[in-house]
């Protein structure tokens, strides 16, 4: 799912998650950054077209029958229609 994200937006695992004191870390489950919740609500966005438009039960990121993508509207950029 997360080579999925990071290739569908053309970002790195620190576009959502901030970095441990450590600096090469992440704390995954800090909700500290804005875009993190965003790519919740994306995420279930995809899950939902898929679900209802396309059939595909049960809809999860990553599953090879998903119809829609992250990158069919980002196409690599970390915010649609970015060129």
């Amino acid at each position: 799912m997360f080579d999925e994200v990071q290739d569908g937006l053309g970002v790195s695992c620190s576009f959502c998650h901030v970095r441990n004191s450590d600096g090469h870390t992440f704390d995954y489950a800090s909700d500290a950054k804005p875009e993190k919740e965003i790519a919740r609500r994306m995420m279930r966005m995809t899950i939902g077209i898929n679900k209802k438009y396309f059939g595909v039960h049960p809809a999860m990121l990553g599953d090879s029958l998903m119809v829609i993508q992250c990158a069919t509207c980002h196409q690599g950029q970390p915010h649609p229609g970015d060129k």
